[in-house]
């Protein structure tokens, strides 16, 4: 199915993100709620590579029309990605509860990582 449209109902600083992910109207289909432990900023959310939230800060999100099976979602928030298959039920909402970074961590981590390039770049080459 070619035509994967996003809904984004709500997308303001800090409140619930509710989303749809439109499928064939005979598709079973289930509801995903990604519950972050807290507040998060430019949280953008992938299901099978289709992206549903893109970069809105909150700590809840529900995605409903999830068709039922063995999904594979990809989060990114405060810098930080996460990758993860879930498998979304037809009779109750899955709910995956997910850790995030504080907002200054993933640009630490990225200074760091860039330093210490340059660091090993300079040391091979002298």
């Amino acid at each position: 199915m070619r035509f994967l449209l996003v809904l984004c109902l709500v997308a303001c600083g800090g409140a619930d993100v509710r989303v749809h992910y439109p499928v064939l109207p005979d598709q079973p289909t289930g509801t995903l709620v990604l519950q972050l432990t807290q507040t998060a900023d430019d949280v953008t959310v992938s299901i099978n590579g289709n992206l549903v939230v893109d970069r809105v800060k909150t700590d809840h999100i529900i995605i409903d029309g999830v068709p039922v099976g063995t999904q594979t979602v990809i989060m990114a928030a405060n810098g930080v990605d996460k990758q993860f298959q879930i498998w979304v039920d037809g009779d109750h909402w899955t709910t995956v509860p997910l850790g995030v970074p504080d907002p200054g961590y993933g640009f630490v981590k990225t200074l760091a990582g860039s330093l210490l390039t340059i660091i090993v770049y300079s040391l091979l080459h002298h």
